[in-house]
C-alpha cells in the first residue's frame, strides 16, 4: 500500500518540523535566560565594587556578554 503525499507529511515531516521548531525555541529561551543571569551578576559585583555595571554595549548592558565573546574569539 502506497502512502499518499499527505499521509507521508503529517506522518513524517511535520513531527519533525515541530520538534526542530521546539528545540529552536528552547534554545532561544535559554540564551536569552543566561544572557539575562550574567548581567544580573555583573550588576551585583558592581554594586559589591563600588562601581558602574555594564552599561555600556547596548541596551542596558545587554550586549556585554557577546562582546566579551567576541573579544575572547579574537585574541
Amino acid at each position: 500500500m502506497e502512502q499518499t503525499w499527505t499521509e507521508f507529511f503529517f506522518a513524517y515531516i511535520w513531527p519533525l518540523i515541530i520538534i526542530l521548531a521546539e528545540c529552536v525555541l528552547m534554545l532561544v529561551c535559554l540564551l536569552v535566560a543566561i544572557a539575562y543571569v550574567i548581567y544580573i551578576d555583573r550588576k551585583v559585583w558592581a554594586a559589591v565594587q563600588l562601581r558602574r555595571g555594564p552599561n555600556v554595549v547596548g541596551p542596558w548592558g545587554l550586549f556585554q556578554s557577546f562582546a566579551d565573546m567576541l573579544k575572547f574569539a579574537f585574541k
